[in-house]
């Protein structure tokens, strides 16, 4: 027996993905555009959107999939972006197998050195993808904060 979770079981693993969303979505579509481009911190909030969009982007459908970008340049709204690549990315987790889970996917030189802390699978990069939009949620937090409103509730 493997340790890989079943298919069914591998969604079960990720109901936590869109937790973040929950309270961020509805915080972000509150915002001022003032707000949105505020900058006491090195990033804004648009900044950090952009970013996560982009890194899910990158993972899930240019390293996992091996398929070209999804983000379009047409739409330019942050937020629309990051409702949109959710979506796309939610049908690749839905149409993947246990087979699926466990392959392997080839992680490209970051010139940092950075490399996988442990054996980059597809149920790796999944997870690499939430944990990263967690971490950037809070650093939304800082931003808000720095700048002297109010960040999400989480």
């Amino acid at each position: 027996m493997n340790n890989y979770p079943s298919w069914k079981e591998g969604l079960f693993i990720f109901t936590y993905r869109n937790d973040v969303r929950k309270i961020l979505i509805p915080y972000l579509r509150n915002l001022s555009p003032q707000q949105w481009e505020a900058n006491a911190y090195h990033n804004t909030i648009s900044w950090v959107i952009e970013h996560m969009v982009q890194t899910e982007d990158y993972w899930v459908f240019q390293v996992g999939m091996g398929e070209d970008s999804r983000i379009s340049e047409e739409n330019q709204d942050p937020l629309e972006q990051y409702l949109r690549i959710r979506e796309e990315t939610d049908q690749v987790l839905h149409s993947l197998h246990d087979e699926d889970f466990k392959r392997l996917v080839v992680v490209p030189a970051f010139s940092d050195g950075w490399e996988p802390p442990s054996e980059p699978t597809m149920h790796w990069l999944f997870h690499h993808v939430y944990s990263h939009e967690s971490y950037h949620a809070g650093q939304i937090g800082v931003i808000a904060k720095l700048n002297g409103f109010n960040g999400p509730l989480f």
